[in-house]
């Protein structure tokens, strides 16, 4: 129906436009074409295509990209041009074009529907799972898989061309909403998260000159709030004015998106509903176009999120401006393409009134353009259009991807009394209210069509590893919701007690947070009541101590599971969805866990003590009130921040960011150490050189192709600079660090390791807690040394001032290997003591 409705639409334009060719020519273009191609990228240009396009200059694969555009733009017609300034793009008659869909999503796989794909396609674990296996081969094997299965489905009509995905804000308030479609909290992982899966998605060897599938990394910036009410005080995302210092937002909230231009080389960015710092950052030129098309050389399109543009009129009130005047603003901004009607409707208004020009239109469409010569719509077949999704899609190796992403990252928390690995063969009882959580979660931003529409779920892997025991399932507690009841938590302790080993499936689905909700602002990193009793009353009736594994993406308070004695293993999963199949070879043995957190788990009075809406990621006094506050919001006093993340949170946390156990046990030692001293002229002369042009960001080096290939298999961060022109102005490695790696216990094993800088002054006057510079996975058998080489870069010396500028920060710094509270447990630690001077 979508294909069809599409093509009556062009047939009624065609006509209504006076166009020289028939609607019968324009279908008869994707019968004719070498190559099937879906109705929504008819190729004039091929040979044998109807019409005169393909002997004009745009048409012509061998002149520059600019030329091309330049010619595309000279024969459109302004009603063509402004009908192509959103994302339901109408047909282009003058080129020969029909109808373009601009939106499309792939957050963990594409997804299905009029804004995906009309057949089934893999669904893998959402990122806030992949993330935690810190593993940028994962990221990259996952992005291309993604982007090979929306390319062979655009071959067929079945899926479209540009993709919105990654989102990588920061996961940095454990109640936002959409914290399961990030990478986590870290600025530096989450950049990197962004690399790989960007480049996978984009690039494929068989064709360098071509994207394989268009990403976007959103929500373009601070936008990490849905909707809350907080001591009497709601917003939404739609009205809200995030309110970022200049420090924090260099220095936390624009890193991911910095990493996927200059790094990720990403072809798409959405700008978000909010506001930041009283401009709605849809209309803000600082943003889009000094920063990101000037600073980090964006060569890409804007795109608004959905409706955002008319939000900058209806929510923002931008200014008190009529329409037409906001239409000039967010198209002179940067914003490319509006998702909605806004800009399309109110563009001849502003054209009348002198507000805008057809060159400010031109300059928009040119960037939508370029994007669309650079996916191959208008060129000669080649191998991305041989990709057929019989071959491509759904298979064998896609599905084993996705489940090995789960077995790869679920974090293992507590693991006493031998508890986990499972025994083959023995009964098992698995209970708890997210036991079978995966088909209502499979088509949030993902594949709701499955795969041999198979939903599997943790039970599902249980019985696929048992060998032939006994699996036994009840829910104890029927959802999730805080006041669930606990009427079920009796007969659950009965069918534990007769079980040989018991897991309990605890934590939250969509109903606590998701798209357009925030979980609650006190209780939302609490485990529910009926859950806890859940777990206390298995606990105490099972034969043997209890495994408990925790379903969320908003970090929950489990101190007081961690504390019982009754409960002797615990795996945090996030949200794996269909993949959870995934987690058989770990809770078996057949694989041990490595998987790190990606965010912290803060106690549950963290709630209570700060505002969604305070932006701040530094401790200090709060503009908001405590969420705790019950009287009305005049009479609540402001609150205290006590820090977000790890980087800057001043408690005690439940568990740290990046904790994560094994079946095995690791030591650290070095095996190349620097100098204990380091200097800090580089890099204040790389500061010189920045302030000297007048730049921001310490520009980042685009990773190479050859790095990107190499992660599959090499050791160290990949830590980029340039030849020639750039390098006076590129950050690079300021220092390397071989750690050995020796597995000490009985188990083969994967082993993350993380490199953390204790800066002078922690956590003084704005100074981090620590920094994570770099991290990598590595495989170690038992008794082997493996060794891994991280690079702290010389940005990793800087600080950034309170009014946005660097300065190196010298004195003795802490160079950490692996974390304290996992060294304890057997995993490996060592620190380094450096004087950068």
């Amino acid at each position: 129906r979508r294909w069809s409705g599409l093509m009556a639409s062009a047939s009624a334009l065609f006509l209504l436009a006076g166009a020289s060719a028939s609607p019968a020519a324009i279908a008869g273009w994707h019968k004719t074409d070498n190559v099937p191609l879906p109705p929504t990228l008819n190729n004039p240009c091929l040979p044998g295509a109807v019409g005169p396009w393909k002997l004009q200059p745009w048409c012509d694969p061998t002149l520059p990209l600019a030329d091309r555009v330049a010619d595309m733009l000279s024969r459109l017609t302004l009603d063509e041009k402004i009908g192509n300034l959103g994302t339901d793009a109408t047909p282009m008659f003058s080129l020969g074009l029909v109808a373009y869909q601009w939106w499309s999503e792939s957050s963990h796989g594409v997804a299905s529907g009029i804004h995906g794909a009309n057949k089934p396609t893999t669904n893998f674990a959402y990122p806030i799972t992949t993330a935690m296996a810190f593993n940028r081969s994962l990221w990259l094997a996952t992005g291309a898989a993604i982007g090979t299965e929306a390319r062979a489905l655009m071959n067929t009509g079945d899926a479209s061309s540009t993709f919105w995905a990654p989102v990588i804000n920061l996961a940095r308030d454990p109640r936002w909403g959409r914290n399961l479609e990030t990478p986590g909290e870290d600025p530096y992982l989450s950049g990197e998260y962004s690399i790989y899966y960007v480049q996978g998605m984009q690039e494929s060897p068989s064709d360098p000159g071509h994207i394989l599938a268009s990403a976007c990394c959103k929500h373009y910036v601070a936008n990490s709030m849905e909707d809350s009410t907080v001591a009497g005080e709601r917003h939404e995302r739609y009205d809200f004015d995030a309110q970022v210092t200049l420090q924090d937002l260099i220095d936390s909230y624009m890193r991911p998106f910095q990493a996927c231009v200059e790094e990720g080389r990403v072809s798409g960015l959405m700008c978000s509903y909010n506001a930041v710092n009283g401009i709605p950052t849809c209309a803000n030129p600082w943003l889009l176009t000094t920063v990101a098309r000037g600073e980090w050389r964006f060569d890409g399109y804007v795109t608004s999120d959905c409706d955002a543009d008319a939000v900058v009129y209806n929510n923002h009130r931008y200014k008190n401006q009529s329409k037409a005047e906001d239409v000039r603003d967010v198209l002179r901004a940067g914003t490319d393409v509006d998702c909605g009607g806004f800009v399309s409707s109110n563009a001849h208004a502003a054209l009348d009134a002198s507000l805008i020009s057809e060159a400010d239109i031109d300059e928009r469409l040119g960037f939508l353009l370029r994007v669309r010569l650079r996916l191959g719509h208008f060129d000669p077949p080649g191998p991305l259009q041989r990709l057929a999704p019989e071959k491509e899609v759904c298979t064998q190796a896609t599905q084993s991807l996705a489940a090995d992403g789960v077995t790869q990252a679920a974090a293992l928390l507590k693991n006493s009394q031998a508890t986990l690995p499972l025994r083959a063969g023995s009964s098992v009882a698995v209970l708890g209210p997210v036991a079978n959580l995966s088909r209502s979660m499979a088509s949030y931003y993902g594949p709701g069509d499955a795969c041999g529409g198979l939903f599997p779920t943790l039970y599902d892997a249980v019985v696929a590893n048992a060998a032939g025991g006994a699996v036994t399932s009840a829910k104890g507690v029927p959802t999730v919701a805080w006041d669930a009841p606990s009427d079920g938590v009796a007969a659950a302790a009965a069918m534990a007690a007769g079980a040989d080993a018991v897991i309990v499936a605890i934590g939250n689905d969509l109903s606590w947070a998701r798209e357009s909700l925030d979980a609650h602002p006190v209780h939302g990193t609490s485990v529910p009541p009926a859950q806890l009793k859940l777990v206390s009353a298995v606990a105490a009736a099972a034969k043997a101590p209890i495994t408990v594994v925790v379903f969320t993406a908003s970090p929950l308070d489990i101190s007081t599971i961690l504390a019982d004695p009754n409960v002797g293993a615990v795996m945090h999963v996030g949200f794996p969805a269909v993949a959870a199949i995934g987690l058989g070879p770990l809770l078996y043995g057949a694989r041990s866990p490595a998987g790190r957190l990606v965010q912290t788990i803060y106690p549950k009075e963290f709630a209570a003590q700060v505002s969604i809406f305070d932006m701040n990621m530094r401790p200090g006094p709060s503009a908001f009130p405590a969420p705790s506050c019950t009287l009305p919001r005049a009479q609540c006093p402001n609150a205290t921040n006590p820090g977000r993340t790890h980087r800057f949170y001043t408690g005690k946390a439940v568990l740290p960011f990046g904790f994560g156990l094994s079946y095995t046990t690791f030591k650290y030692s070095f095996a190349r150490v620097p100098a204990r001293t380091l200097s800090l002229g580089p890099l204040r002369q790389l500061l010189a050189n920045h302030v000297a042009t007048g730049r921001i960001f310490l520009r980042k080096g685009a990773r190479s192709g050859a790095d990107l290939a190499g992660a599959l298999g090499r050791t160290g961060t990949g830590r980029t600079s340039l030849n020639g022109a750039d390098a006076p102005l590129t950050d690079g490695a300021a220092t390397s660090y071989s750690v050995s790696v020796t597995n000490t216990g009985g188990v083969d094993a994967d082993d993350v390791v993380l490199g953390f800088l204790e800066p002078p002054d922690a956590g003084a006057d704005g100074v981090p807690l620590q920094i994570l510079f770099g991290f990598e996975r590595v495989h170690v058998p038992a008794g082997q040394t493996v060794s891994v080489t991280l690079y702290p870069a010389l940005s990793d010396f800087a600080l950034v001032t309170p009014g946005g500028g660097r300065v190196a920060h010298s004195g003795e710094y802490t160079v950490r290997f692996g974390l304290r509270e996992t060294a304890e447990h057997g995993m490996g630690f060592i620190q380094h003591k450096l004087i950068a001077h």
